[in-house]
């Protein structure tokens, strides 16, 4: 009898929130998404019963932030992450839905340095962990190469924007070194 009667409650309160509210819960759109470390987001229900009350955990004790009925969260730790919300209307109806949230990390690069002597020859970057369709700027940056012609002696800087296979952003910065000619001099007697 006492299983009969919850599963009675249930259906009436299933019936109850889909003729009058219609409410379909929506954090399973989130579900699979791949996030960055450092992104912000919000996570929650598209709320068409207003006087529904929503709670929200979060493993691996990722914090966020409640805003209304929904949660922000900024990650900030690479790792898989489960959202759960819970969701209880007037009725004491409730559903529980989850969200599976995949954390990248944000990439770094090693830009190698370079060194060259003033008019010298163009050189190319190289480094490491530069991503997809890495974009390099500087003095002296022309696509993935350095032009010393016309820059004068001293130590320059350079940076590396990308992103990772998954979209998360890769950054990094490197130098290179425009080396002084040597006089040459020629001295007589």
């Amino acid at each position: 009898l006492f299983n009969m009667k919850n599963l009675l409650l249930s259906v009436i309160c299933l019936l109850f929130s889909t003729v009058m509210y219609a409410q379909v819960p929506t954090p399973l759109i989130a579900d699979g998404q791949t996030m960055c470390v450092g992104e912000s987001h919000y996570y929650g229900d598209q709320v068409v019963n207003p006087t529904s009350v929503y709670t929200f955990a979060i493993s691996n004790g990722q914090a966020f932030t409640v805003v209304g009925q929904q949660i922000n969260v900024t990650w900030t730790t690479i790792g898989t992450y489960v959202i759960t919300m819970t969701e209880t209307n007037a009725s004491g109806c409730q559903v529980i839905v989850t969200a599976t949230i995949n954390v990248f990390p944000a990439g770094i690069a090693v830009l190698n340095p370079i060194s060259v002597c003033q008019d010298g020859n163009t050189q190319t970057i190289t480094g490491l962990n530069l991503g997809v369709n890495p974009v390099y700027a500087g003095t002296g940056v022309a696509g993935n190469q350095i032009n010393p012609a016309g820059i004068l002696p001293g130590v320059y800087n350079f940076t590396v924007t990308s992103t990772t296979a998954n979209g998360c952003p890769i950054t990094g910065a490197g130098v290179f070194t425009v080396n002084p000619l040597p006089t040459g001099i020629i001295y007589t007697d």
